[in-house]
């Protein structure tokens, strides 16, 4: 993909409109790298999840569509293959399962200001000094409105409140069950400039207490991976804290966005037709068992605390 999605990023000052049909084709354009990378990745997903439950296969909760191990088979390209920490496909693993599981319903949303500023003052109370906001996987799994949402994100003059990180384009969101542990974890992929590799995955552990807490454990599980690959890391103090830090950063950028979209005081209605609702994708029953077929368009979706009027297209 390259460079290409550079012609598809919004400028400060854009209406919604622009933003959510550039963010349309920027997600056909993700589909499209998916396929030429993986050609066979979807088909092998959609086998794979197939076999959920069946006699000798692994099964899971519904509120995960698939669990990433399947994505790490494609993009190793199964049996024993391994990635290492420096091969460059380590990020695909996060990008193909959020695709996968997006492609379903397509659903790109837009969050309203009133949506989005409530969660915003919550969490920066002090300038420069976030919250450290608690987790808690109930709240998740019930809520996010579909297996996977993108929710799109108006360009603005002003730095970030969580570092010298530029203003993402939109993010990712879905929710995984690791089929190593069965632990469940909120899977943010950042889209940071309108290519694929800038697509950045970002994993929360939900059954940490905090978002801190998360950060700090996954910490200790990636320096333990990176000494083996570079040794002299152990000489630098504090590493672990360090990179702690790191991976909090960008989840606490967006933490905003992600608690709006599971909000419960939220409304989200379809742009064009605000009567409808959002919903999980389900699978189709065929002659030869339930399949999941994607979604043919992109949906526009509005989070908002107001509920628009039934019968009037939203504006």
């Amino acid at each position: 993909m390259g460079k290409s999605g550079r012609g598809l990023i919004p400028q400060a000052g854009d209406d919604a409109e622009t933003v959510l049909a550039l963010a349309m084709k920027r997600t056909k354009q993700y589909l499209a790298e998916v396929r030429r990378r993986y050609p066979e990745g979807f088909a092998q997903l959609n086998r794979m999840v197939r076999q959920k439950g069946a006699a000798g296969s692994p099964n899971w909760p519904d509120w995960c569509w698939l669990p990433l191990g399947a994505s790490y088979a494609v993009v190793s390209g199964g049996g024993s293959n391994r990635l290492t920490v420096g091969d460059s496909r380590t990020a695909d693993m996060g990008r193909l399962g959020a695709l996968a599981a997006w492609r379903l319903t397509k659903g790109v949303y837009w969050l309203e200001r009133d949506a989005q500023d409530v969660h915003v003052r919550r969490l920066w109370k002090a300038p420069g000094v976030p919250i450290d906001p608690a987790l808690g996987a109930e709240r998740f799994v019930d809520s996010l409105p579909q297996h996977c949402v993108y929710v799109a994100l108006p360009q603005m003059d002003r730095p970030t409140e969580a570092g010298p990180l530029r203003w993402p384009l939109g993010v990712f969101v879905h929710l995984e069950h690791d089929a190593n542990n069965g632990r469940p974890e909120l899977r943010i992929v950042v889209d940071t400039d309108g290519t694929w590799e800038g697509l950045e995955p970002h994993p929360v552990l939900l059954d940490r207490p905090t978002l801190l807490a998360s950060s700090r454990e996954q910490s200790l599980g990636a320096m333990d991976t990176l000494l083996q690959e570079y040794p002299h890391l152990s000489d630098v103090d504090d590493s672990a804290e360090l990179i702690a830090k790191f991976g909090q950063t960008v989840p606490f950028q967006v933490w905003p966005v992600v608690e709006a979209v599971i909000d419960p005081d939220v409304v989200i209605s379809r742009w064009d037709m605000p009567g409808e609702r959002p919903e999980r994708a389900q699978p189709v029953k065929g002659s030869d068992g339930p399949r999941w077929e994607p979604a043919n368009e992109p949906t526009r979706w509005r989070v908002s605390l107001a509920a628009p009027r039934a019968g009037l297209r939203a504006v």
